[in-house]
């Protein structure tokens, strides 16, 4: 079964009894909690190989888990700067979820994190709650749209401004990582607005290579401004095939 124990404590270990579809890109699974689907988006290019999207919903339409599955030679032969690669979510994962699309965005050189950490070359695996084509629209820095900050609430405590991008928005960070700290995961917040646009665990590149598996609760504003299902956690892990997971999963509706 592909769903991680770690990452999906809701869901216990059963036996498949599942027929795969690949021109449809979807798996029907059954267990001991009932019976989940888990869809695919396309493979697009990534490295020397490729990634594409993924999301578990069970038979009631609740999100179990979603993200992106790089393959392992997607991790090698990427390019020296920075670069952006569009992932689709398959059309269920739309209708289940706040999210349209992922945005795997490659930091080839690292950078600072608030107020002096430093995280290496690492993705930035952004899930956008808004289209392509409004991503595509947010025009570049010093737009007046950057500075637009959400009501108070509306972004997790300690949180604070970081870099900002054309078709990608304005970045928010905790405001805890100490002069000289080596920062290996975090998960980053985005708006673009006045509107939380987009939720990024970012994964240093050494991380999601070594095999390590990891999940941790993130950081949750008191206010949401649209109803639906938002994930508390944010997963990496490794499968028996070579395959590098980075997740979201622990729906709560809001």
């Amino acid at each position: 079964m592909r769903l991680s124990t770690l990452s999906l404590s809701l869901i216990t270990s059963s036996t498949l009894v599942f027929f795969s579809c690949q021109k449809q890109n979807v798996e029907l699974h059954a267990d001991q909690q009932g019976k989940y689907n888990t869809f695919y988006g396309p493979q697009e290019q990534v490295g020397n190989d490729s990634a594409r999207t993924f999301a578990t919903i069970n038979h009631k339409g609740v999100p179990l888990e979603i993200g992106v599955i790089f393959t392992a030679t997607a991790l090698t032969g990427l390019p020296a700067e920075n670069t952006y690669y569009s992932l689709p979510f398959h059309h269920k994962a739309i209708e289940a979820t706040l999210f349209e699309h992922v945005v795997v965005g490659l930091s080839a050189h690292g950078h600072v994190m608030p107020p002096d950490g430093f995280i290496g070359p690492h993705f930035d695996v952004r899930f956008f709650m808004m289209t392509e084509e409004e991503r595509l629209a947010i025009p570049a820095p010093p737009a007046a749209g950057f500075d637009v900050i959400p009501p108070s609430g509306y972004l997790p405590p300690n949180y604070v401004k970081n870099s900002a991008q054309a078709q990608i928005g304005r970045h928010w960070a905790e405001n805890i990582y100490t002069a000289g700290q080596t920062v290996n995961s975090a998960m980053v917040y985005g708006t673009w607005n006045g509107q939380v646009t987009f939720l990024a665990p970012i994964v240093t590149l050494a991380t999601l290579s070594g095999g390590q598996s990891y999940s941790e609760a993130y950081p949750q504003p008191q206010y949401f401004a649209r109803q639906g299902y938002y994930a508390t956690r944010y997963n990496i892990y490794t499968d028996d095939k070579g395959r590098v997971y980075v997740s979201l999963s622990n729906f709560v509706w809001q």
